[in-house]
């Protein structure tokens, strides 16, 4: 898949703009603060309906505006789409062909966008918040259904969360407990069946990357215990072990919204012991593992988006993911420092003269 074409009004610090992009995609150069990650923001916005900096969309209409609003035409499987995406300080609209669509997850099911962002590193050395948005967002990206199964896990997780606040009974209880534990299992089950295909690409790609024979490997840390295969019933257990905790906190102190998915190098902790290049390496070879996945279920290519994150790289990683990825797929790399990355090949972007003959129409 590929973006041919994109227009940008009252976005983030863009007036009007309109851009046409090659199929190899584009090397993104500009001075800082230019807007070149707002570039980036205004593509992967029609593959997720939201930013990947805030939740707010209002933070994204440029300053004294009341709207933003994006177009774009995409080719998905050699078939041309036209995207709209509009906001302003009351509602969302987003339509596709000029249809408007009934909830923003159907953007899942068309466009597949792998933003590799600074940020990534977190996935590695942060909490693990920052790995479950990861393995959650990668499924849905690979697999539409666990969305709607997400959607329906965190709507039981947040009844029962109220119940607490309540007088229930234990029969209210047990009902709830049972509704959770069904929907949780159903979400790790997408979770380890994912994690099998994924864990090989991803030591593979690290290895490629980094050049070394470390073994990386992933594990499934779950919030309860976990002692045998009826996950369902262990949940329900422990909640039962647990409620006098739970009702003191008035929330769910088990289940998926807690597990963690562990990194390991030669069965070290990669969050504790790991080096910055590893984690960068690491994160990196995660993005990659991931569009992989979706090339092979969707026999289509994801478009990649580098937010300048090889910087942190020494050359010789940074030419090993070069090599990987020259040719495969539609890329943009937003970078001040455009020596870095010229032996990608792409076709050069200088937002300097954009915004500058932008300015002169105006």
């Amino acid at each position: 898949m590929l973006i041919s074409s994109l227009k940008i009004k009252n976005f983030r610090n863009y007036s009007d703009i309109k851009l046409n992009f090659f199929p190899e995609g584009a090397l993104i150069i500009g001075e800082n603060g230019i807007g070149k990650t707002n570039l980036l923001e205004s593509i992967s916005y029609f593959a997720f309906g939201k930013s990947f900096q805030t939740t707010k969309d209002l933070e994204l209409i440029n300053f004294s505006k009341a709207f933003f609003r994006l177009e774009a035409d995409f080719t998905i499987k050699n078939k041309s789409h036209f995207f709209e995406a509009a906001s302003d300080k009351a509602k969302k609209i987003i339509k596709i062909n000029k249809s408007n669509i009934a909830r923003i997850s159907e953007l899942y099911k068309y466009l597949k966008v792998i933003y590799f962002s600074p940020n990534d590193i977190e996935i590695i050395s942060g909490s693990p918040v920052y790995r479950r948005n990861f393995i959650d967002q990668a499924i849905s990206q690979y697999s539409f259904d666990y969305i709607e199964h997400l959607r329906n896990y965190k709507r039981i997780l947040k009844q029962r969360n109220a119940l607490f606040k309540t007088d229930y009974s234990s029969n209210e209880k047990r009902v709830w407990d049972e509704q959770f534990a069904m929907a949780g299992t159903k979400i790790i089950s997408f979770r380890q069946k994912y994690l099998i295909n994924f864990a090989p690409l991803l030591e593979d790609y690290y290895k490629e990357i980094s050049g070394e024979k470390e073994n990386l490997s992933t594990k499934y840390k779950y919030s309860f215990p976990n002692d045998s295969e009826d996950i369902m019933s262990n949940i329900i257990d422990y909640l039962l072990q647990i409620e006098d905790q739970e009702k003191y906190q008035e929330r769910t102190l088990a289940g998926p919204h807690l597990d963690d998915v562990e990194l390991f190098i030669n069965t070290h902790s990669a969050r504790k012991y790991s080096s910055q290049g590893q984690k960068r390496s690491i994160a990196i070879a995660m993005r990659l593992a991931q569009t992989e996945l979706i090339k092979e279920k969707d026999d289509d290519t994801p478009i990649l988006m580098f937010d300048d994150v090889l910087a942190d790289l020494d050359k010789m990683r940074t030419q090993r993911i070069i090599e990987m990825l020259k040719g495969k797929h539609q890329i943009f790399i937003a970078t001040p420092n455009i020596t870095n990355y010229r032996s990608f090949g792409l076709p050069e972007i200088d937002l300097n003269d954009v915004i500058r003959k932008t300015s002169e129409i105006e």
